[in-house]
């Protein structure tokens, strides 16, 4: 009998970084800007850079915790598991009790999976950083294509979560794995050529 394992999903969402490379700031910044013949000047202070990084730091700790969550989940789903798979060798309908452990487990990854994917979107865009200087323009569209990031996995992890339970087959639940891996997988060449392509400050 084949062994039920959940092994290559829980690898896949868990290396599914959630883009969290904001750049530490925390520097006065100053910008002129000219249109014409009008000259503006942006000042943005030591004071305001330090009270966004600790607005940002506070969101990339609510994303730590969203994936501590779900890898929590996940290892109590599969210590629950082979719990049950131990416990089944005493039971008078082996096949059954496996069958039940593995409906069990392919039910909470379904769950942790969800979860995550309500976190995320519930959680929304970072903070803002200081508006007018070029940093500030680029922290901005690193933000952006972080969350089109995490957008991406939330949205796959939700489809995930859609399909896996009424995947009662081998080939039925490779193919919603696949899925998931595929999708993740685009979600990172996108991000990592928008990343190539962002402009230095």
């Amino acid at each position: 009998m084949k062994k039920f394992s959940t092994r290559g999903v829980l690898a896949v969402a868990m290396i599914a970084a959630l883009g969290i490379s904001a750049p530490a700031v925390a520097t006065a910044d100053t910008t002129t800007t000219t249109i014409a013949t009008l000259t503006t000047t942006v000042h943005v202070t030591h004071s305001q850079w330090k009270q966004w990084q600790k607005l940002e730091d506070a969101y990339v700790d609510q994303l730590k915790v969203i994936n501590k969550n779900f890898r929590a989940s996940a290892d109590v789903a599969r210590k629950e598991y082979w719990a049950a798979i131990k416990a089944s060798k005493g039971s008078a309908n082996r096949p059954a009790a496996r069958a039940a452990a593995r409906a069990a487990l392919t039910l909470s990854i379904a769950n942790a999976m969800g979860a995550r994917a309500m976190a995320l979107t519930s959680l929304g865009a970072p903070p803002a950083p200081p508006a007018g200087t070029p940093r500030s323009a680029y922290i901005v569209a690193l933000q952006a294509i972080n969350q089109t990031y995490r957008n991406s996995v939330a949205a796959a992890d939700a489809a995930f979560a859609a399909a896996f339970p009424s995947a009662v087959t081998a080939p039925e639940r490779a193919v919603v794995r696949a899925t998931l891996e595929l999708a993740i997988a685009n979600a990172a060449v996108v991000r990592a050529a928008a990343l190539v392509a962002l402009p230095t400050v």
